[in-house]
This record gives C-alpha cells, sequence and structure tokens, in this order.
C-alpha cells in the first residue's frame, strides 16, 4: 500500500562495479546513493505499466534520508555559511544562506547576500551546499526566508571503503589485496534510506541491496510528515504555475534520445539560471555483435548516460512550464522514458518574490 518505508543496511554496500586496480578504479567510488532501479529491486516492486492511456502501476519515490524522526535531503548547492571557522573545526554550521543569482542585465550570476560581500572578502564565507543533509521542514523554511540561523543540518551519514580482492562469498570477502577494487558504503548507525512507495504493493520485510547483495530490513514508517514536499510556499499554498525555480531531490536522467547526450536541466528554454555538479556515470544496457558471432547480438553494461546528483537548483525564464507539479518529472527531451516511475529528476518546486515577472 502507498506509504513510507526504511531501509537499513545490516553491514557495506556494495553498488560499484568491480573494477581492475590501477585501471579506471577511480570511477567505483560514484555508485552511491542507491539509485530508482537498485532500489526497486531491493524492494521487489513489481514493473510499473508503461503502457499508453494506462495509469501507472507501483511507483517510487526517493532515496531520500532519515533518522528514525525526520526525512532529510541534500543540502542545495548554492548555500552558503558565514562561520568558516566552524567548519575547520569539525562542526556543523548553524547560520547558512541562499545564494542569489544577481547582477546587472547580461552579468548576472551567483553571489552572495549583499550584506555578506564584506565577509566573503574577508576569507569567512564558505560554500556548504551538498556537504550536508537538511530536514525536510527545515529546508521549506529556509528556502523561503533564505536565510537560517538554527538549521538542522547533518553531517552526510556515510562512509567509504574500497576493497581490493579477488571474489566474494555469502556476502564476505574473500582473498584480500587481490585483483578487484570495489567500493563499499556505511551508512551511520541509526540512519535509513528513505523512499516512498506509491501503489497497492507491500515490501518484504527482509531484502538485499547493492552488488554484494547486502542484507537489508525494510519497515514502514508511520506518522512520518511529509507535506514539505509540496515545495517552498510562503503561504503553504502551492500555485504551481507561479514556481520561479526548483530544486533537484534525487539523480536525474535527462537524455536528448536524438542527440544522444546527457543534459544536466530540464527545459532547455526555461532556464535561465542552474547550479548543478558534474554527472556520475549511470550504467544502461545496450546490445553488441557477439565477439564470436556477429550474427547474433548480447546485452552488456556500458556507462551510456550521466546522472546529475541530487542538490542541483534550477531557476525558470518567465513563467515556470505548464503542467509541473514537486514529483519527479518525465524526461521534457523524451516523452517515452519512463525512469521517472522509479523516482528519478525529483523537482521541488518554489516561489522567489525577487523573482517574479
Amino acid at each position: 500500500m502507498t506509504g513510507w518505508y526504511a531501509i537499513t543496511p545490516l553491514g557495506p554496500v556494495a553498488i560499484g562495479n568491480l573494477t581492475p586496480v590501477g585501471q579506471n578504479s577511480g570511477q567505483v567510488g560514484c555508485r552511491w546513493p542507491p539509485n530508482g532501479h537498485q532500489l526497486a529491486a531491493c524492494l521487489n516492486l513489481p514493473t510499473p505499466k508503461y503502457e499508453l492511456n494506462c495509469k501507472p502501476g507501483c511507483t517510487l519515490w526517493g532515496p531520500f534520508w532519515y533518522d528514525g524522526r525526520d526525512p532529510y535531503v541534500i543540502l542545495p548547492l548554492p548555500v552558503y555559511t558565514t562561520d568558516r571557522s566552524a567548519i575547520e573545526n569539525g562542526q556543523v554550521p548553524e547560520e547558512i544562506y541562499r545564494l542569489q543569482w544577481r547582477g546587472n542585465p547580461g552579468q548576472e550570476h551567483w553571489q552572495v547576500q549583499a550584506e555578506h560581500e564584506r565577509s566573503q572578502e574577508d576569507g569567512t564565507v564558505e560554500i556548504v551546499g551538498g556537504r550536508y543533509l537538511i530536514g525536510g521542514n527545515s529546508l521549506q523554511d529556509f528556502w523561503m526566508r533564505q536565510e537560517s540561523t538554527s538549521a538542522t543540518l547533518q553531517k552526510l551519514p556515510w562512509e567509504t571503503l574500497t576493497l581490493s580482492h579477488n571474489s566474494r562469498q555469502d556476502f564476505l570477502v574473500k582473498d584480500e589485496g587481490g585483483f578487484f577494487a570495489e567500493m563499499t558504503t556505511l551508512l551511520a548507525p541509526g540512519w535509513s534510506i528513505l523512499v516512498k512507495v506509491i501503489g497497492d504493493w507491500e515490501p518484504p520485510p527482509y531484502s538485499f541491496l547493492g552488488a554484494g547483495s547486502t542484507p537489508v530490513v525494510i519497515e514502514p514508517v508511520e506518522g512520518l510528515m511529509d507535506e514539505w514536499l509540496d515545495g517552498g510556499y510562503e503561504d503553504g499554498k502551492a500555485d504551481y504555475n507561479d514556481a520561479t525555480g526548483a530544486i533537484l531531490l534525487t539523480g536525474a536522467l535527462w537524455q536528448n534520445k536524438q542527440r544522444k547526450e546527457s543534459i544536466p536541466y530540464p527545459y532547455t528554454d526555461r532556464i535561465k539560471a542552474y547550479a548543478a555538479e558534474l554527472g556520475v556515470p549511470w550504467q544502461s544496457w545496450k546490445k553488441v555483435k557477439h565477439s564470436k558471432d556477429t550474427e547474433r547480438k548480447v546485452a552488456t553494461l556500458t556507462p551510456g548516460e550521466w546522472m546529475t546528483p541530487a542538490g542541483a537548483v534550477y531557476l525558470w525564464e518567465g513563467k515556470a512550464p505548464e503542467g509541473l507539479r514537486s514529483q519527479p518529472l518525465p524526461n521534457p527531451y523524451n516523452h517515452q522514458d519512463n525512469r521517472y516511475l522509479l523516482g528519478y529528476g525529483h523537482l521541488w518546486l518554489f516561489k522567489d518574490k525577487e523573482f517574479e515577472g
């Protein structure tokens, strides 16, 4: 049934493909968090229905993060603090501010707020977007006010470890120091991956996640307050046609099928500004000729597309595109692409007064 679920790994999660040590092994570390396909497999979701004029089957939102009390998302990229010393001392900053897109016509760029220009000259400004988690309710309040002196930021609750080995057995590494490099991710105690399952389906209580088949516990989360997912609107009532921008809550796969290229933003003709990290490889299947039988084709994995990580921010040029909602966005460049049903490209719409008009 429709509801929120917490996925708690019982050990390190291996999502990177095995890579020969010394040969592009740096790419091993880009397989976190789990993507929509991996989470759907973990939850054993029934295949979404893609037929025309047919209501979708079971769909997925996420991944988000859960500490047993509140939902968290990646802190959007254009965010800074004026307390660099706190970061240098290993503390989580409490005062954070939004960068603003402003400047003379034709020369606009992301800038600190006017009252902090002196702090920037003094070297006390530090960009913190993408480096912490922020609570969903805190995000809504912070994004409307453009500042917060009591943000509920959390350090990223995971650590990575690259193992080298020759094989696995019963989920454990054999022959350490072997030929292959494999990234594993350790989720901090008390933290879980949070997803929303939409549809008539109840996931199993136990499952596996990742290439190493790490056992996980799947528990329903009752009474979770998720009104913040409606977006950032001061009056609490979303009128999405008035949205001035959007935050990307989950990784996006937007690909121009004709040009065969991945695009980091939606609606090429509607974006006046954006902030996004470099894309990370997302593997997909393609058919290639068999090495010994050219008449036969076999499926193989390829880096293929590049996924835009969560935390990107987009500002619309003029009015928001019609039909938008604070939810996963169908690929605007390829209407036959239904991967949004697995949570990819979740946009969180907001409205800024200074961008109206």
